[in-house]
């Protein structure tokens, strides 16, 4: 098992950087490498699965996955349920004394030999740069955008 972690800060409270980072539906609007999302069973939350689709390192990848966390402002868990390799994935929100919020991503993925002789350093390092990446943009499209009403 790889585990992949980075902390990153969003410049909203930790309940609007919830809404958008723990709605599978929400993921192309912030994930670069996320093609797709649907929702399978009832509305996002605890419980709720739903299909996601990839585009790294030059392969598509499908999975189904459950929300199995989910306490708003708080806390979000995902698990896969199907897909070519199992991951794990959560987010816990931490209110800054200025009100924004400091996100702490955890990744735990068993590729198995998905990559073939890709070291495990190397998956590890694209996964983090990957969030940075896409951490780093929401964090200036919610910015940008005006306060929720």
């Amino acid at each position: 098992m790889i585990r992949a972690e980075y902390r990153f800060h969003l410049p909203v409270p930790p309940e609007q950087g919830f809404d958008v980072l723990s709605d599978p539906t929400r993921d192309p609007e912030w994930q670069s490498a996320c093609a797709h999302t649907r929702l399978l069973d009832g509305a996002v939350g605890a419980g709720c699965r739903y299909e996601i689709a990839f585009q790294i390192l030059g392969r598509r990848l499908d999975f189904t996955v459950e929300i199995t966390d989910f306490i708003p402002g708080r806390h979000s868990r995902f698990v896969t349920v199907e897909g070519p390799f199992r991951y794990v994935g959560s987010y816990h929100y931490h209110r800054r004394a200025d009100g924004t919020t400091d996100v702490q991503w955890t990744f735990d993925v068993d590729p198995g030999d998905y990559f073939g002789i890709l070291p495990e350093v190397l998956l590890k390092k694209v996964l983090i740069n990957q969030v940075k990446k896409d951490s780093s943009s929401l964090s200036k499209q919610l910015a940008a955008a005006p306060p929720p009403s």
